[in-house]
């Protein structure tokens, strides 16, 4: 059986030890996806989050080395640009999660790279990565995101960038679901919008507010 808080000492025990955290941690996560199986993992993940939960609720575990974000990615949605500030490990777990890294071009971002995290994987974006994720398939997909650092305390640091202007915004859970709903519209992505508002109810005010 999987269990958050046994899978978040292993990591931050492998972190600790190592010259490289990230490696260390997508390793660690790497063997847990192999052990358990997608499923049990998916599994217990669920029991740990609110039914309905928001952005901001699919974290599951929290502290100064680690943040662990259950992400249920509704079909077709895609979320705005944003950045971490500290690495990031996504082991996919149902469906497929498409990132998109950008790069400051003058006053726009331009596109630098898309990557496809694949059932049974594992990406690692650099702590400086700037970037979007998108889930191509018409169910939701499920991954586990690991982060070297704790998003509650490095919050006021991170950063959306506006769909429309490319202007850098300060970063929130709120924000992230508006900027997501902006990227949806823009590309009248329907099937998305109705999607992620199923998923997360709360997130029907953002898209009424853009109709």
């Amino acid at each position: 059986m999987f269990s958050i808080d046994v899978f978040a000492a292993r990591c931050k025990t492998a972190m600790a030890a190592a010259d490289n955290r990230q490696a260390a941690a997508a390793q660690v996560l790497a063997d847990a996806i192999a052990t358990h199986g997608p499923e049990a993992i998916i599994e217990g993940l669920n029991a740990a989050v609110p039914p309905g939960a928001s952005v901001g609720e699919l974290i599951v575990h929290a502290s100064p080395e680690l943040t662990m974000l259950f992400a249920r990615i509704p079909a077709r949605f895609q979320s705005g640009i944003h950045n971490h500030t500290v690495f990031a490990c996504i082991g996919q777990l149902k469906g497929q999660e498409v990132n998109t890294t950008y790069a400051k071009d003058g006053e726009r971002l331009t596109v630098v790279e898309r990557q496809m995290a694949e059932l049974g994987t594992v990406l690692q974006l650099p702590a400086d990565v700037v970037h979007g994720i998108a889930n191509p398939g018409d169910e939701t997909a499920f991954a586990l995101h690991l982060y070297g650092g704790d998003f509650g305390a490095i919050q006021d640091e991170r950063s959306l960038w506006d769909e429309d202007s490319h202007a850098e915004l300060g970063f929130s859970f709120p924000a992230l679901v508006q900027q997501s709903v902006k990227a949806m519209k823009k590309s009248d992505n329907n099937a998305g919008l109705t999607a992620l508002v199923q998923a997360i109810p709360a997130a029907k005010a953002a898209v009424d507010a853009l109709a």
